[in-house]
């Protein structure tokens, strides 16, 4: 019974060892980028509707001068429709990325700062292991960190993964953590760890 109690003592441990160590209002990428959002879809709106008031006035101003028939202009119309959505979504994606842009360029500072030269994501590997070995993104992302390609690390995965793994530990209720797994943890958490 002792052994059980120590088990999920360090998970519990372990659980508040995450949480200081990754900040996660800082990985959190839809919550920050929600806002830059909203711009983008007015931009690309208001592109569609210049390009479609181009083309109506176009159109309007033949009809009136009778250069073009009605049958023509009534066409012209919905015609325009087309040129005007794909210039809207065409400036709604350049304009979304410019603006998460500079929300990435942070992400993937703290990401460096945080995982350093050795890494940090892939000492949690074992637990992992244990308690969800299915959960792909966070293995490719300790994979990711594990090799020290930290410039392939995406933000919005990292900060998922990292909210995973933090889940995990929590949703495992009274599950305790095999000692092997502790051992494992334990020996990549410390200072000389080298991954494998």
């Amino acid at each position: 019974m002792a052994q059980k109690k120590h088990k999920r003592r360090y998970k519990r441990d372990l659980l508040k060892q995450l949480e200081a160590t990754f900040d996660l209002e800082r990985l959190d990428y839809q919550k920050k980028t929600r806002p830059v959002q909203g711009k983008a879809i007015l931009f690309g709106v208001l592109a569609a509707f210049l390009v479609y008031s181009l083309g109506f006035a176009a159109g309007y101003t033949g009809w009136q001068n009778q250069v073009v028939d009605y049958a023509m202009f009534a066409k012209m119309v919905w015609l325009m429709m087309i040129p005007a959505s794909v210039i809207g979504v065409v400036t709604w994606l350049l304009v979304k990325n410019r603006l998460e842009y500079p929300i990435r360029c942070e992400m993937r500072d703290y990401i460096r700062a945080l995982e350093g030269e050795r890494g940090l994501l892939w000492r949690y590997l074992p637990l992992l292991n244990e308690l969800e070995p299915d959960n792909l993104v966070c293995k490719e992302m300790m994979a990711r960190s594990s090799e020290g390609k930290f410039d392939d690390l995406e933000p919005e995965d990292y900060g998922r993964a990292v909210k995973d793994l933090i889940a995990m530990l929590r949703e495992s209720g009274s599950k305790a953590v095999s000692p092997e797994t502790m051992e494992e943890v334990e020996k990549n958490l410390s200072p000389g760890a080298e991954s494998t």
